[in-house]
């Protein structure tokens, strides 16, 4: 009765370890995190799992032994082994096809049974076989539990070794590495690139906040320049802060569903800049744009602002299935003690490592890109007391909690704004504030109902696409400026770029924007007594003209978002004119309407859908949009002469531009 206990825990174990490793490896294909802590995770904690689940196999074995007492110990080993692996297995395997293949809109039944189907196989053949080679071969040790626990114990030490055989040291790349720089790039100054995550334009003081919870950006909005319709292509992380490091739409870089890494063709701002020069430094607080999707291209140095692990956990096995189940318990048995580490890496930490690498690359010119996570969820008091309110948790929140989180929302912008204008403060101490080019983005917005929803990366409406763009230029040049035409998240790395004086990559889809064409306006623009609306109002010709402002079709750009976001594939395009056009596919989990179109200079909050009123317009954006998603998928090539791939034409077939794949490549 005990053996059969032991034998069924014991082949678990092993067959509970076998399966971590098998999705460590898998994590671990392509990914460049540098460290493989994944295996040994995966080993262990697969292994706990694959015990707990062993003996309730050996329990019913032993029960099934008051009425079958002749079974080997080499079959009832084999039933813990074989039920661990298929059963584990299927959960996995469920949980990799439903983010591969079906994108996380849920395995369909037929895929289910499928799935079951090859478990079941996979079962009965290993009933039939693990007998045999417990029987005939060496493998007949692992029939007795100290065998077992041998066995497992090899494993775990190997994947130890291996998880360890490369040292940390150094896996964040070169500090502070030497670099020849001529007197040219002296000149031009040290650039910064500050991404607060979630973090909506509308909620910004310079931008008609009336709480005005961002002083010291708003101060350092009247050293540069504000732009008041900047527009993400996303309104996700990963898709989104791809294409502000790209200079290009999702369909261009690919990085635009949960299992897209950035390739490595795309050439990102910093490679850009580490040829012109500059000494390159990323600290990035998501893992969603970390070394597991390819991010740290072209940074010397490249330093995830890793939460607290679990247990020992690293990057890589942050990643494993059940080590998310893990977390998801631990946030919940945590209750109001709930601790900002666990999820990311607050503002005065991620700042703290901004001054080391600064102070730590002395005179020679420097790009940094600085993540800061604060209007995030969870969203956390302020001083931090243990109460957190997350997405994890409660997906859809109650209506009536809208005014508080907007509150707490408010208040963790803040609190990230304070620790900022120290930030700040320090750099205009240490002789560094002037001579840097400092823009400060967002990648994304936040909902809080105004669509019926929450969160974000599900809709591609303004309170998640409108992002704010503040640019402070090296020696106060342009101070002042407030700019109300539209511009675009993709025009950020080429004006960065441009000021630096470097070589704009072809693949780059951005415009400068203090293009030499532009600049004589806007520096007319400045001295002109009037200053464009604050809200985002329009301004029209004639009170352009009048003001000495500009008008917003002189330099506006058309900006197009997508979205391919948990079954929700939307695209939109913002015309110069204010008009918004939106198509969706059908069926998608946000119950959004196939086509919307919104004259957003009157109707700021998209809530008059003016489809089937606005025909000839409706058209000529649905065409322009579908035009501007072929170019983007071609990488560039003229529309006509494109020859898409079966998935990029899946995707247009999802939003109804085709009608058939059966010639795409």
């Amino acid at each position: 009765m005990v053996q059969r206990i032991w034998l069924g825990a014991v082949g678990g174990l092993l067959a509970g370890s076998l399966v971590g490793i098998c999705e460590a490896l898998y994590i671990l294909i392509g990914a460049a995190t540098g460290e493989y802590g994944a295996l040994l995770y995966g080993a262990v904690l697969y292994g706990v799992i694959g015990v707990a689940m062993g003996t309730a196999i050996g329990v019913g074995l032993a029960i099934l032994g008051r009425f079958w007492d002749s079974m080997s110990p080499a079959r009832a080993w084999s039933l813990g082994f074989i039920g661990v692996a298929s059963s584990l297995g299927l959960v996995i395997a469920r949980y990799v096809v439903n983010k591969v293949v079906y994108l996380e809109q849920g395995v369909p039944m037929v895929g289910n049974l499928k799935l079951l189907a090859v478990a079941v196989f996979f079962g009965l053949v290993g009933l039939w076989l693990v007998p045999v080679f417990l029987t005939r071969t060496p493998l007949a040790i692992l029939r007795k539990p100290k065998g077992s626990l041998a066995a497992w114990g090899v494993l775990v030490i190997l994947t130890g070794l291996f998880s360890f055989s490369s040292s940390s040291a150094g896996r964040d790349g070169v500090l502070a590495p030497a670099r020849v720089q001529g007197e040219d790039l002296a000149e031009k100054g040290n650039v910064m690139l500050i991404m607060v995550d979630t973090l909506r334009a509308d909620h910004l003081g310079t931008y008609g906040h009336p709480a005005s919870p961002s002083p010291h950006i708003d101060a350092m909005g009247g050293d540069g320049v504000v732009f008041h319709n900047t527009m993400a292509h996303a309104s996700w992380t990963r898709a989104s802060t791809a294409s502000l490091f790209s200079s290009s739409l999702p369909s261009a870089h690919k990085t635009d569903v949960k299992v897209s890494v950035l390739p490595e063709q795309v050439t990102t701002l910093a490679e850009v800049l580490r040829d012109r020069g500059y000494v390159t430094g990323g600290l990035p607080n998501n893992i969603n744009v970390t070394r597991s999707f390819n991010f740290q291209q072209g940074f010397d140095w490249f330093s995830y602002q890793a939460p607290t692990y679990i247990a020992g956990a690293t990057e890589s096995a942050s990643q494993l299935s059940m080590y998310n189940v893990v977390r998801k318990v631990r946030d919940r048995l945590a209750g109001e003690a709930k601790r900002v580490e666990d999820y990311y890496q607050p503002a005065d930490t991620v700042l703290a490592n901004a001054k080391a690498f600064i102070e730590a690359n002395g005179d020679q010119r420097w790009f940094l890109f600085v993540h800061l996570m604060e209007p995030h969820d969870p969203y956390f008091h302020h001083p931090y007391d243990g109460w957190a309110y997350g997405r994890a948790e409660h997906e859809v929140p109650d209506a009536a909690m809208v005014d508080e989180l907007m509150d707490v929302y408010v208040d963790e912008i803040r609190w990230m704004d304070t620790e900022l204008g120290g930030f700040f403060d320090w750099m205009k101490a240490e002789d560094l504030y002037d001579n840097t080019t400092i823009a400060l983005t967002s990648d994304h917005g936040e909902e809080f109902l105004e669509h019926g929803g929450w969160w974000h990366g599900t809709t591609l409406y303004d309170e998640q696409i409108r992002i704010p763009l503040v640019m402070k230029l090296a020696g106060g040049d342009l101070a002042g400026l407030r700019v109300d035409y539209q511009v675009r998240q993709m025009d950020i790395p080429v004006t960065l770029a441009m000021l630096s004086g470097a070589q704009i990559p072809d693949t780059w889809q951005g415009e400068d924007l203090f293009d030499s064409g532009i600049r004589p306006a806007l520096e007319a623009w400045i001295t002109s007594e009037a200053a464009p609306a604050l809200d985002g109002d329009a301004v029209d010709d004639a009170e352009a003209e009048e003001a000495g402002a500009l008008s917003p079709p002189d330099f506006a750009m058309v900006a197009i978002a997508e979205e391919n976001f948990e079954g929700n594939v939307i695209s939109s395009i913002r015309s110069t004119e204010g008009w918004k056009y939106i198509r969706a596919n059908e069926g998608n989990p946000r119950g959004l309407a196939t086509e919307e179109l919104y004259n957003t200079w009157e109707d700021h909050g998209e809530q008059a859908n003016l489809v089937g009123r606005e025909g000839a317009r409706q058209a000529e954006l649905a065409s322009a949009l579908r035009g501007e998603l072929e170019l983007a998928m071609s990488g560039g090539v003229e529309a006509e002469t494109t020859e898409i791939s079966d998935s990029e034409c899946q995707k247009l077939l999802a939003l109804g531009y085709v009608d058939d794949c059966s010639g795409a490549h």
